[in-house]
């Protein structure tokens, strides 16, 4: 597998925290009955094009990570407990931890670390929408991801365990926010990451902590307010982002 390294901005590293090799095929019985075209065909690298584009107005998205893997192998589950790599990135927006892991498990063909945040929909700091390129095979055709909404305790935007389009039509996916129910929901300026308040909306000051919470990844509830987090500002309706994979080659 291909492990691209992460590359996070200063401050989000701060606050938020060899080409694959085709087997050798061998001119036996096997390969002249197809059997070893068959195998070449499954580790032949395929390439996609991954767009990933903030709906919100309010809600900044981390870099995070993306990875194809096989049918067995996923990111996160509704109502299961979330993975070290999951908690980095809805706390800290570090997805590190992430990438890592999936490096080390079988099934995974490529995982990397996008390189930059996701703008908000009208906001100048950083692009709204950012397009990664990243290698599947044949066996590996499932795509997951996850970036965390900057602006709440321990929110993300993710896919697990997609299919990869088997052509070259684009398919398009919404993605729903999720808590990942490992801090406390509590919105408070010493809960949040700085850079919510260098790119969203109001100011503050931010300081990164977090009061624990042991619980499992389920949907967001949306942001209450009261505390250093504005429901009109910090809120969303609906998806907050969507992903669009193209295959290139």
């Amino acid at each position: 597998m291909r492990v691209v390294p992460l590359l996070v901005l200063g401050a989000l590293a701060t606050a938020c925290a060899e080409s694959p090799v085709s087997p050798t095929i061998p001119l036996d019985p096997a390969f002249s009955q197809g059997q070893g075209v068959e195998e070449a065909s499954a580790h032949a690298m395929r390439w996609y094009d991954v767009t990933i584009t903030n709906l919100t107005t309010g809600q900044p998205l981390s870099p995070g990570v993306v990875a194809t893997h096989t049918k067995r192998v996923g990111l996160f589950n509704l109502g299961q407990p979330a993975s070290e790599g999951i908690r980095q990135i809805a706390e800290n927006g570090d997805p590190s931890a992430a990438v890592a892991t999936l490096a080390g498990t079988e099934g995974v063909a490529e995982a990397l670390a996008t390189t930059a945040p996701i703008g908000v929909v009208g906001g100048t700091a950083f692009p709204a929408s950012l397009t990664v390129r990243i290698g599947a095979r044949a066996n590996a055709n499932h795509l997951s991801l996850a970036v965390m909404l900057i602006c709440t305790n321990d929110g993300f935007a993710g896919l697990s365990a997609v299919r990869l389009p088997g052509g070259f039509r684009p398919e398009t996916w919404y993605l729903p926010a999720y808590d990942s129910g490992t801090e406390a929901n509590t919105e408070a300026d010493g809960d949040i990451v700085p850079p919510c308040f260098g790119l969203g909306p109001v100011g503050g000051m931010g300081g990164g902590g977090r009061t624990q919470e042991v619980g499992v990844v389920s949907r967001h509830p949306g942001i209450v307010g009261g505390a250093a987090l504005v429901p009109m500002l910090h809120g969303w309706t609906g998806a907050i982002a969507k992903v669009t994979v193209r295959r290139v080659q």
